[in-house]
């Protein structure tokens, strides 16, 4: 079952007319040449298989009603069926993640280093951030951008306003011995 957008983002008008074939081809128990150098203008794929469909009592096109699985009820929507070969292709999203909580990270850019095989992670970059603010999703943005990466506590000099090295003690530490 496809979502009838993807057929033209694919480029894939050839798997339509070539479902139309199959199924005309199933029907009156022939094969089928759905190649694009068979058709021309004059006379088109869709009106040859559609043709075909119509004589052994379908739908010109391929749509067939279908019903509600729950309530018995015919969906009232145009439903092209047809029989296709698809090939599966091997790469599969799975084996693609690097997705992460935790792991290294760059020490000059606080980042997650690169690379699936090293358990890097995604990075985010200037243009993961600009399509964010135009989306206006600052909370995201200060999630990912300061508080996973870039935040840092640093003690400041009131008077002169310059950073002062940190601490080797922790501050509820009293001349070396825990309050």
């Amino acid at each position: 079952m496809f979502n009838p957008h993807g057929f033209p983002s694919r480029m894939t008008i050839g798997m339509q007319i070539e479902a139309m074939a199959g199924k005309a081809g199933a029907l009156h128990g022939t094969f089928q040449d759905s190649t694009p150098f068979r058709f021309h203008e004059d006379q088109r794929a869709v009106d040859y298989f559609g043709e075909q469909l119509r004589e052994a009592g379908y739908n010109y096109y391929g749509n067939e009603p279908l019903y509600s699985g729950l309530s018995g009820l015919e969906i009232h929507a145009d439903i092209f069926i047809g029989n296709i070969y698809y090939q599966r292709l091997r790469h599969m999203v799975s084996d693609k993640s690097q997705v992460r909580s935790t792991g290294a990270i760059n020490s000059l850019t606080r980042q997650p280093i690169k690379g699936r095989k090293v358990g890097g992670g995604i990075r985010f970059g200037e243009m993961e951030r600009d399509s964010l603010l135009a989306h206006g999703t600052s909370f995201l943005l200060q999630d990912r951008l300061f508080k996973c990466s870039d935040e840092h506590e640093a003690h400041v000099c009131r008077r002169c306003g310059s950073i002062l090295a940190p601490h080797a003690t922790k501050p509820n530490d009293v001349g070396g011995k825990s309050a």
